[in-house]
């Protein structure tokens, strides 16, 4: 992994965190769903953001064609 990819990798990841953390504090859907997307959305960040510190390539990259 490059350094711009760990980059956006970081950034992206603690986006998706945040998000995340957001979803399951203040969501407005029935609570299945808001704690089901919330920690889906939680793992994601923080395995990006974990990813770009140590270099390794997170769970989101292997999902489609992303960056």
């Amino acid at each position: 992994m490059g350094s711009g990819e760990r980059i956006f990798s970081g950034v992206f990841g603690a986006l998706l965190l945040g998000v995340g953390v957001y979803a399951l504090l203040f969501g407005v859907v029935p609570a299945l769903w808001k704690y089901l997307a919330g920690a889906v959305l939680v793992a994601l960040g923080a395995n990006a953001v974990l990813g770009a510190f140590t270099g390794k390539r997170p769970w989101i990259s292997r999902i489609g064609p992303l960056p």
